[in-house]
């Protein structure tokens, strides 16, 4: 069973949508919202090891223009190969919102934004993230991949004093592993969607 790994795993990947590529803090972008920022097209944008960020998938499943990852645990943190757990192979896509980590530069650092609501970068991701991973994994120990397992969450930016971070909300977790004994939804708070009220959704 692998439910004692996702409280952990989905904070970590989270964490990676925050912390991968961004730049410094609370900073005005140029001339109102996203005007004179950097795109991914204009090959000014790279990520910490200073990487060009590109258009598309890249070779670990992101696609920041789209506001999307499809790919692995091993290849969540852009570096292949130092994952040798039982989840390394997992299938994962995570989905955010521009507020969580934008698809432009506006604070002119040469990293992708966070916290970008109408042309001010904020610092902090706000808006939301989604989580959602499945695998197949060996229940009774003889080596035999014999259970499986998928995982859903959303987590969304609540303000200061939340539960998670001191900033962010699990909103709903869903999980299903027969062999495991879990069936369906986990855990939800408030209103369908993505917040728990207009603030939270930006």
């Amino acid at each position: 069973m692998k439910k004692f790994r996702f409280g952990f795993w989905f904070l970590i990947l989270a964490l990676v949508l925050t912390v991968g590529l961004l730049g410094a803090p609370s900073v005005l972008a140029r001339g109102g919202p996203n005007v004179g920022c950097a795109t991914i097209q204009g090959g000014t944008i790279s990520d910490n090891a200073g990487n060009p960020v590109q258009v598309g998938f890249d070779q670990y499943g992101y696609n920041y223009q789209a506001h999307l990852f499809v790919g692995t645990y091993d290849a969540f943190d852009r570096v292949i190969g130092n994952d040798t757990s039982d989840f390394a192979d997992d299938s994962l896509i995570m989905k955010w919102s521009d507020a969580w980590l934008a698809n432009v530069d506006c604070d002119g650092d040469g990293k992708l934004d966070r916290g970008l609501v109408d042309g001010v970068v904020g610092g902090i991701s706000l808006g939301w993230l989604t989580n959602q991973n499945e695998g197949d994994y060996d229940s009774d120990g003889d080596g035999t991949q014999d259970a499986h397992y998928t995982y859903f969450v959303k987590i969304v930016w609540t303000g200061p004093g939340s539960p998670l971070w001191g900033q962010y909300t699990v909103i709903q977790e869903v999980y299903n592993d027969p062999v495991g004994g879990f069936h369906g939804l986990q855990s939800k708070v408030g209103a369908p969607g993505f917040g728990l009220n207009d603030q939270w959704t930006q």
